[in-house]
């Protein structure tokens, strides 16, 4: 995968200083600390600490700081897709580690103000990605069942002993499998899809809580607010307040 990076650098945002965004070349945000939200015609997203946001050239982009955020850019040129989706995910978070602490020693000047290395260390983020979206992409159409069904029932709660069972594997090799898969434990998904659902519906509608707890396959609105403050420090109110002051 060929990349040409054309300017790397570490910033910090209490907001955008465009909400609304266009870019004339692809940019690429590895968020260090904090999350803000981004949407374009296809989907809106939540990218939160460890994860990654592009911003394709040529497409407007509308994006607010949920929390004040730290945030590395990589604005690039490159002859393929150095990544397929706005909403970069990474699986191997110890590789993802690795990454960001030479990126940290680059802005202590450990190494100097080195463009060559932030330009190796954005190529092998690119290719981490590419590696485990290939692997995601290994056929497995019975976990790859499982999961289109956990997505489907999200909203009226999900019974993940029957999907289990549906499987027609035993539970140790529907956990191993699960996991292979998507990168995390059937509970862990859950928990993630639940939660990036409740984000965007708070940061981006005006629904009551009641309705989004009940969005998200929640009893009531008490089970969701302890759910919500527990993963993410914030009641949903206080998150909703603070994505959009």
């Amino acid at each position: 995968m060929k990349i040409q990076l054309i300017v790397a650098l570490r910033v910090y945002r209490e907001q955008f200083i465009m909400e609304n965004f266009i870019g004339t070349d692809d940019i690429f945000a590895l968020v260090k600390d904090g999350s803000f939200y981004m949407e374009n015609e296809e989907g809106s997203f939540v990218i939160q600490k460890n994860e990654g946001a592009l911003f394709r050239k040529n497409v407007l982009y509308h994006r607010r700081v949920i929390t004040p955020v730290t945030m590395y850019l990589f604005r690039y040129k490159s002859e393929e897709h150095a990544f397929d989706t706005d909403h970069v995910i990474f699986h191997d978070q110890a590789r993802l580690s690795t990454t960001l602490s030479m990126l940290e020693q680059l802005d202590a000047e450990v190494f100097g103000n080195d463009f060559e290395c932030r330009s190796h260390l954005f190529a092998d983020l690119a290719m981490q990605h590419a590696m485990e979206n290939r692997s995601m992409q290994s056929i497995d159409a019975t976990i790859e069942d499982a999961v289109g069904k956990i997505r489907r029932t999200l909203h009226i709660g999900v019974d993940l002993a029957r999907i289990g069972e549906e499987s027609g594997l035993s539970y140790v090799q529907f956990l191993r499998r699960f996991k292979s898969f998507t990168g995390m434990t059937p509970s862990d998904y859950i928990i993630a899809l639940r939660l990036q659902k409740a984000k965007v519906l708070l940061a981006d509608t005006d629904l009551l809580i009641k309705d989004i707890s009940s969005a998200c396959g929640f009893e009531n609105e008490y089970y969701f607010s302890n759910f919500f403050k527990k993963h993410t420090t914030l009641s949903p109110s206080a998150f909703r307040f603070a994505s959009r002051s």
